[in-house]
Parts: C-alpha cells; structure tokens; sequence
C-alpha cells in the first residue's frame, strides 16, 4: 500500500515533468485525504432447516435417505463447493419410522353410496334426453289434453315429428318418447334397481387413508434447503470522483479481499467502511461464500498553490499513478463560461431580425446611439451644402 509519502513524491513528480517549480514535499505544501475503495461480487450459501411429520399411504422405501439424530439443526453436512447452486436434501430422524398396517385391514371400506349392498335404488322412467319434457308434444304438452295454446317453438334436439301417444295428435310428438316426455330405465332391474356405479356391485371401494394397500407409513422428516444469494459490493456508494474511479478499476494494482473475520485487511477493513462492513461479512445461516472482492487506497491531494487542480494517486503495477483533474470550484467556473456562451449564442438569432428591421424603416423615430449618428451625416451634409454656394457666389 502507498504511504503518504509516497505519494507526496509523486506528485512532486508530476509537477516537475509540467515544468514548474514548486516543493510539495514539504509539512503544510499539500493535503492528503485516503478514499479507500471496495468493490467485486459475494456469492452466498444460505441455509434454512425444518422439520415435520410425514404421512405415506401404502409402503415407502426410505433406506436410501440419511439419517439424523434427535434434531436436524444439529445435524452437520458437509458445505458445498460450489455455493452458487441450490439444493435441497431431505432426512430421515432415527427411529420415527411407523410402518404399519391400516386400520381397515384389507385396504378395503364399505361403499358410501350404496352402504354394501352393490345396488341403488333406480326410478322406472327417465326424463328424454330429446326433447327434455320441454316440447314432448306441441298440441298436449305431454298431458294427454290440447291446450289450446300451440308451442311456438320446436324442441332442440328433435329433427323430426311423430303421432302422439298420448292426445294421438299427428307430427306433434317427440320422434324419441313419442309425447311421453320420459322414457324406461335400460339399466332397472326387476327389484326396482341397478348396479351400484361407485363399486361396481362389489359394496366395497379402496379406503382412502392406505390408497386400498392395507398399510400406511408415517415418520418425521427433516428438510436442509440451501440457496445461493449473490450481492454487489460497490464501496463507496459516492465521493470519489467518476474519472477518477475509472481510471482506478481499469489501471489500479488492487488487493484481493476475502471478507471473512480472518481475512488479513479485515482490521483494515473494519476501520476504513466501519458499520457497513457487517453487512458483508458472513452472518449466521450463512455456510459458504465466493469472493470475488477487491481492495484499494485512493489518494486525493490538494495544493495550496494549485487551488484549480486536485490530484489523485494510485498504486499500479509499474509504481504510484498520477491523474490530474479540475476542482471542484473550477468545474463550476468552467461551466458557467460555457452556459454563457451558449446563452449569448441563443441570443444572436433573436437580435438579427430586430437590426434587420431597423434598418429597412427608415421612417422610424431613432434612438440612443442610432440617434446620435443620424444627426451627425445630417450636418455633414449641410455643411457641404453651404460651402458649395459660398464657392458659387464669389
């Protein structure tokens, strides 16, 4: 790292190769401010533990899977080589495994819906699945006697009209229940029912609690997710100076940066970036890291005699550089001439239109300066009038 004498010298360098002659080197010449700069990548493995009970229906193979002891934040596994990749690994507690067979026995239950029998109760007739029993007959309606009102409407589905046997009233019935409006149950039985759809006339159907295997499996699981997290670090946020950061992340000579509590700068570290440091460093649920970081000390220096220049020192490879910039005051100064001049640029158009005018009336009441000269080319002229008579007459 530079010390501050190391980079009074160079800037006493830089001002002897400009060819002038002044000693900064000496107490009280210059004053030197350190901006210690940090920045690089931190790529975080952060973990996170939970436990539960699990529930299995029917047998489950879990032999394969690691096994913990009393609780799963005590558990240690291994960190990951490389923290940027997620994972997720799921363990067995010792001794919580329950593999047992189902309350129901055979991993079968009464049916619901017919409560064993294997048979529901079925109604003799159907509504038709033609007409509905909404146009059944256009003259009866499906009663038997005319109503006197006609259907204004034909059924949806019907395409074409038969005899009604019911009012017997001819292309008025649904081709399909022929004025009925229902038709006979296909599927009735002689008992007045029919086959249980649910169970398929067995009266039994899977439990649900074993998935009708006859056995179920419970045990408690312990769950270790770890998730990668990458953060910028970019310190300070502000106060050096663009040009000046550039020219130090593309020339500097930094320092690599672990950002651990042994890291050798981390007493350095702590000193320079105090409290915002903490948020760098490992915390707790934190189990890996990758630090790409880096380290540096900007030097930014002033010269009593050089109140428009401020000069910044850095280390590179070959030895201290210097970057020369304009202060801060003198930057203002700069850009005020500039906005000047831009403005009094602005103004010219606007004032050529007004001179143009001027000149072209000559009809026009002079003023100021304008004035003044018009009344000086009227008595020149009048003057030369009178000498001409006076040469005249003698």
């Amino acid at each position: 790292m530079l010390s501050d004498n190391d980079v009074l010298k160079a800037v006493q360098r830089e001002i002897e190769g400009r060819g002038e002659s002044l000693t900064v080197t000496v107490p009280g010449a210059a004053a030197i401010t350190w901006h210690p700069v940090l920045k690089g990548k931190i790529v975080r493995c952060v973990e996170s533990r939970t436990e539960q009970e699990r529930f299995h229906a029917g047998p489950i193979d879990l032999s394969g899977r690691e096994v913990y002891e009393t609780t799963i934040s005590r558990h240690h596994i291994p960190p990951p080589r490389d923290p940027s990749k997620q994972s997720t690994v799921k363990l067995v507690r010792r001794e919580s495994v329950d593999d047992r067979t189902c309350d129901c026995g055979n991993g079968e239950a009464t049916c619901p819906r017919c409560k064993g029998a294997g048979e529901v109760p079925c109604e003799q007739y159907r509504p038709c699945n033609e007409c509905r029993n909404l146009d059944s007959c256009l003259r009866c309606a499906g009663t038997g006697f005319p109503t006197g009102k006609p259907t204004s409407h034909a059924a949806p589905d019907a395409q074409d009209r038969g005899q009604c046997r019911q009012c017997g009233a001819q292309n008025a019935a649904c081709s399909r229940c022929h004025g009925c409006g229902r038709l006979p149950c296909t599927s009735r039985q002689a008992t007045g029912s029919r086959n249980c759809p649910d169970c398929d006339r067995d009266g039994t159907v899977p439990h649900k609690r074993c998935a009708g295997t006859g056995r179920t499996v419970t045990w408690t699981e312990g769950v270790v997710t770890r998730t990668p997290s990458t953060s910028e670090v970019k310190l300070p946020g502000s106060g050096v100076f663009y040009l000046a950061r550039q020219q130090v992340r593309e020339r500097g000579a930094w320092a690599p940066a672990k950002l651990t509590d042994n890291d050798p700068l981390h007493d350095q570290l702590t000193k320079e970036f105090g409290p915002i440091l903490k948020t760098l460093l490992p915390h707790q649920q934190e189990i890996a890291r990758r630090t790409t970081a880096r380290y540096l000390r900007l030097a930014r220096v002033t010269v009593a005699e050089h109140p428009h220049r401020v000069y910044f020192v850095f280390p590179t490879t070959t030895g201290p550089e210097v970057l020369v910039l304009p202060s801060q005051k003198r930057t203002w100064q700069l850009t005020a001439v500039v906005l000047g001049a831009l403005a009094l640029l602005a103004l010219v158009p606007a004032l050529r239109p007004a001179e143009h005018a001027a000149s072209s009336t000559g009809r026009a009441r002079p003023s100021g300066s304008l004035a003044g000269t018009l009344n000086s080319s009227l008595t020149t002229q009048a003057r030369q009038q009178a000498l001409r008579r006076k040469t005249q007459t003698s």
